[in-house]
């Protein structure tokens, strides 16, 4: 994806001063499993911990861990809890199963929403090694929100999805779904015995739709089309932190850029998520992070 103008931004950041640097990267191989939390690396979880369980109500257990409240983002929610609620309401992202360039990591930004305070939005960039569909590029970025019930567990506690795939440009589809009145239902998937609402990225270029119809309508960007893969995603997550107040400046040192990860463009190595710039031949991510586009008013929500 590439953007061709600038993204709006937040009016208003949740806090200010000097930023606090923090691995919060889970890989959630095993989606379903129980989260690491170590106190001698500030609350962030360990290498190769895995993602909490679908029952997203279980608070993150602070018993031997005096970081586990920490909030170094300064957002009001607990640093733990955000990685945990992150991969638990995660939909059911359904990689196309003959996707040609299928590495990718997911990095997020959680906070309260801005009109409904005691509700949760989670904006995920993923993060791809390669566009490998026409005029491809190393480097991919696409993004969707979720807006959820921290009080009902997930998936019942998702209240609505965005996706905007190829954002800034001739190809950008904004697709909305979920339990608001007006809204339409999403199209979902089983996770773990649980239906999850699904969102689709386009095979090999990654546009990213909350339903199959609006992908197949725009093939013209979008040829390979989106389709329900036999399992869910299971990609590594990455806590982005606030603006002023980030969580991660390095995705290789403190996130999933790696070789070993099997990401193949040097170019990306080292990057920063909030440093203007693109991601390699895709968009600036730290404009995606700030996106109010993502934001979903959940008024209409039960």
């Amino acid at each position: 994806m590439r953007r061709a103008s600038s993204l709006l931004v937040l009016a208003a950041c949740l806090g200010c001063g000097a930023s606090s640097s923090s691995t919060n990267a889970v890989d959630a191989g095993d989606i379903d499993g129980a989260i690491g939390v170590d106190a001698a690396d500030g609350g962030a979880s360990d290498d190769g911990a895995t993602a909490p369980p679908d029952d997203a109500s279980q608070s993150v257990d602070a018993t031997g861990d005096a970081n586990a409240a920490a909030d170094l983002d300064r957002d009001g929610l607990a640093d733990a809890q955000e990685l945990a609620w992150a991969a638990a309401y995660f939909p059911y992202y359904s990689l196309h199963p003959s996707d040609g360039c299928k590495t990718h990591g997911v990095l997020f930004r959680m906070m309260p929403h801005p009109q409904q305070p005691t509700r949760i939005v989670v904006l995920y960039d993923v993060l791809y090694d390669s566009d490998c569909g026409a005029n491809g590029h190393a480097g991919d970025d696409e993004g969707f929100a979720i807006v959820f019930d921290p009080a009902r567990p997930a998936p019942g506690g998702i209240l609505a999805v965005r996706a905007i795939s190829h954002q800034d440009t001739p190809c950008e589809r904004d697709t909305t779904c979920g339990q608001c009145s007006g809204m339409s239902a999403c199209s979902t998937a089983m996770r773990a015995g649980k239906s999850y609402p699904a969102v689709y990225p386009s095979k090999d270029k990654h546009g990213t739709y909350a339903d199959t119809a609006t992908c197949s309508a725009n093939f013209i960007c979008d040829f390979g089309g989106c389709a329900l893969s036999a399992a869910p995603d299971a990609p590594a997550f990455v806590n982005a932190g606030e603006p002023g107040h980030a969580l991660v400046h390095d995705l290789t040192t403190d996130g999933f850029i790696t070789t070993a990860n099997g990401w193949t463009h040097t170019e990306l190595s080292h990057f920063d998520p909030w440093k203007a710039g693109n991601f390699g031949g895709a968009g600036d991510v730290s404009k995606d992070l700030v996106d109010v586009r993502f934001i979903v008013d959940t008024s209409g929500c039960p």
